[in-house]
């Protein structure tokens, strides 16, 4: 943990030999973000993967994994952030979600009308995708890395989200005035709701798990795309704008 967070505020490549034999599992990669949640200010959400099995053989395991969004890296739209703070950056445009109770674990498995009890907003956001290790690395060094977060910039809740058909809505991320990608708001299982599901049956988590306040986001609409200088826009119609600057 003490190596991921120095090569995280040194915006380097960790070599992955100084982490051999550590994580050798999905609990070891765990026990490095409670770790790393200790050192941190705050979980202020989590970004949930693995959401089907042939992302899961990776780990191995047979359910989604977590990573979590720290309070240092967590920012509200009209964000401003430094290209040089990161490593390879890549931008995604997601959906989140923010949670309006705890999700403790449960014998029941969660299904969609609890989470829709449970969640207060839908949240557009950009994800800015960041890891400090090489792109062969073990998925489970990735894993522990906070399964490469970098920031994460969170647009205005939207909290009548219920309503609204995400069927057919699309997301368009604009750089300096110009679209250079867009993508469905239903491309994580043609619900993202449902990667929240999934993640509220996948406990116990690390950090004290899914709490009140937090975002789950799930996963991105676009092509993830490397981040450079300049103003970006995510424009997700009738749920809202979320704007970036680099510098």
């Amino acid at each position: 943990a003490a190596k991921l967070a120095q090569a995280r505020a040194d915006a380097r490549t960790l070599d992955p030999r100084e982490t051999a034999g550590q994580v050798g599992s999905v609990a070891d990669a765990y026990r490095v973000q409670d770790a790393l949640a200790a050192a941190s200010d705050a979980v202020r959400g989590w970004k949930v993967s693995a959401l089907i099995p042939e992302q899961q053989r990776g780990y191995p395991t047979d359910r989604p994994v977590a990573g979590p969004l720290f309070a240092p890296f967590f920012h509200a739209s009209p964000a401003s952030v430094t290209l040089a703070r990161f490593v390879a950056p890549l931008l995604e445009c997601e959906i989140a979600f923010r949670l309006g109770r705890d999700l403790p674990p449960s014998e029941e498995p969660y299904d969609r009308a609890d989470l829709e009890d449970a969640v207060e907003a839908l949240v557009p956001a950009i994800e800015i995708a960041d890891c400090r290790l090489p792109a062969d690395a073990p998925d489970l060094l990735k894993l522990a890395d906070d399964m490469g977060n970098g920031a994460f910039i969170a647009g205005n809740p939207v909290r009548h989200w219920r309503g609204i058909d995400l069927r057919g809505r699309e997301v368009v991320l604009s750089h300096d005035g110009r679209e250079i990608a867009r993508g469905p708001c239903i491309k994580i299982l043609g619900d993202p709701l449902m990667g929240v599901v999934g993640l509220a049956n996948a406990q116990p988590l690390p950090a004290g798990g899914l709490k009140r306040g937090q975002i789950v986001t799930t996963g991105t609409c676009i092509t993830p795309l490397p981040m450079k200088a300049g103003a970006y826009v995510a424009d997700f119609g009738v749920l809202g704008r979320v704007a970036m600057t680099v510098n």
